[in-house]
């Protein structure tokens, strides 16, 4: 008697994640991924929480027609931190601190991160990307090297 198996491959997902290199703020690079790419990426009334308080503002859209999810987050969080010095040689010192999404990628300005797409969709967007003159350099990650995975799931 035959034995059928099937095997299912549990790593492999439909996610994307595109790295985005740009000195645009969010709201400006948001206009130009809504314009070019045909998105309507709207802000979320909740930021996301990563670490100790540090409260990301994040972008989402959902495309009916393609059963699919588009959203942008910056990768970066800089926040003021006020320190007092026990001498009160200088009252308020201000420092800033740095917080990363993905820590191991501390260059990268924002993450697009698209689920249930097509690889031609993916490849367009890609293209698209790098066609746009606010974006110094667009890339995708490679999922397989991605160290923070969880702070992904959003």
């Amino acid at each position: 008697m035959a034995k059928y198996v099937l095997k299912v491959p549990v790593d492999q997902d439909d996610t994307a994640v595109f790295a985005i290199h740009s000195e645009c703020p969010d709201y400006q690079l948001l206009f130009f991924l809504n314009r070019d790419l045909k998105l309507q990426l709207k802000r979320q009334k909740d930021d996301l929480e990563f670490g100790q308080g540090y409260f990301f503002p994040w972008f989402a859209f959902d495309h009916q027609k393609h059963f699919s999810r588009y959203t942008l987050i910056q990768n970066k969080l800089k926040t003021a931190v006020n320190i007092q010095a026990e001498l009160n040689l200088f009252a308020d010192n201000r420092f800033e601190e740095i917080y990363h999404v993905l820590p191991e990628y501390k260059r990268i300005d924002y993450l697009l991160k698209v689920e249930g797409e097509s690889e031609e969709q993916l490849t367009f967007v890609l293209e698209k990307l790098k066609q746009l003159d606010q974006i110094v350099m667009a890339y995708a990650l490679n999922s397989q090297l991605i160290k923070s995975k969880t702070n992904l799931i959003y």
